[in-house]
């Protein structure tokens, strides 16, 4: 029996917001220890999340795919389109510290997989230019 569950991740000040799937099966509070520990910082980002393991690193998870998607000039993707939600899966699993892809399914060794994204970069009328003093 699985007990797989489905997690919103979004930024408060953009709006951009990723969709991930958690098999909580093996995003298990240890193995989450060890993906939060990786970094510097492991503190501070469970203080932040009140104390919950899975949950901080399921917004690791989120933060860590939006960076990317930022890097790829922005992504809008949902459920059906599931070349997109398999290909930044991957690149999630395959990114220092996440453990790697699970030969079994697409859930990877942290146990999460992105099924839809929302992350845009500023367009040309989201910006503005001014003159400043040297």
């Amino acid at each position: 029996m699985t007990n797989i569950k489905r997690y919103k991740v979004k930024d408060t000040w953009k709006g951009y917001e990723v969709t991930l799937e958690v098999d909580l099966k093996r995003l298990t509070t240890e193995r989450a220890q060890q993906i939060n520990s990786f970094w510097t910082g492991a503190d501070d980002r469970l203080e932040e999340q009140d104390g919950d393991l899975v949950q901080t690193v399921i917004r690791m998870a989120g933060h860590e795919v939006m960076c990317e998607m930022l890097v790829d000039r922005g992504a809008d993707f949902g459920d059906g389109e599931k070349w997109y939600c398999q290909q930044t899966s991957k690149k999630l699993h395959n990114g220092e510290g996440w453990g790697g892809e699970s030969e079994v399914d697409d859930f990877g060794w942290c146990g999460i997989r992105v099924v839809g994204a929302y992350v845009q970069v500023p367009d040309f009328n989201d910006v503005a230019v001014s003159e400043v003093s040297p």
